[in-house]
């Protein structure tokens, strides 16, 4: 009776090294990095503005996040991300989340996460209409356009 119990201890502890365990993907290089629109960044919550993007980010342990996103141009300054740093993680090579992102505009607030599909052979992140839920105000925050990761940032997912 014990060598039954024994064994199956023994195997029930071996299955558990045949799990496989869930893990972050990896970010490089390591070191600051810089965002900037291509174009124009379409930003809308019941009114559309056309925006000039700038922020900034760090990686650092394998891990990636933004510190900084800023509109500017016309009414865009009126439109802030505040709550920063944003953790980046991504379920695919080829997209990118912002997580944790806060807007405050002037037609109300949004809150969540921010997913664009990733280049990573050019560092170019592209939104087409990604939202951000609506927390007040009417409708979701949606965000249009090109921004450019310089130094490019790439990353493997195990």
């Amino acid at each position: 009776m014990i060598k039954k119990i024994l064994a199956a201890g023994a195997l029930a502890a071996s299955a558990a090294f045949l799990v496989p365990q869930a893990s972050a993907q990896t970010f490089s290089p390591s070191g600051a990095f810089t965002l900037t629109n291509i174009g124009t960044i379409t930003v809308s919550k019941g009114i559309t503005l056309s925006c000039s993007l700038s922020g900034g980010g760090t990686v650092s342990g394998g891990a990636a996040s933004v510190s900084s996103i800023t509109l500017s141009g016309g009414l865009c300054s009126s439109v802030t991300f505040t709550g920063a740093p944003y953790t980046v993680t991504s379920g695919s090579l080829t997209s990118i989340t912002l997580n944790g992102v806060i807007v405050t505009g002037i037609t109300g607030n949004c809150a969540g996460s921010l997913t664009g599909a990733y280049n990573q052979s050019t560092g170019v992140i592209t939104y087409t209409n990604a939202t951000i839920p609506k927390t007040s105000g009417i409708g979701d925050c949606k965000v249009t356009g090109k921004v450019q990761v310089s130094p490019k940032v790439t990353f493997t997912i195990p």
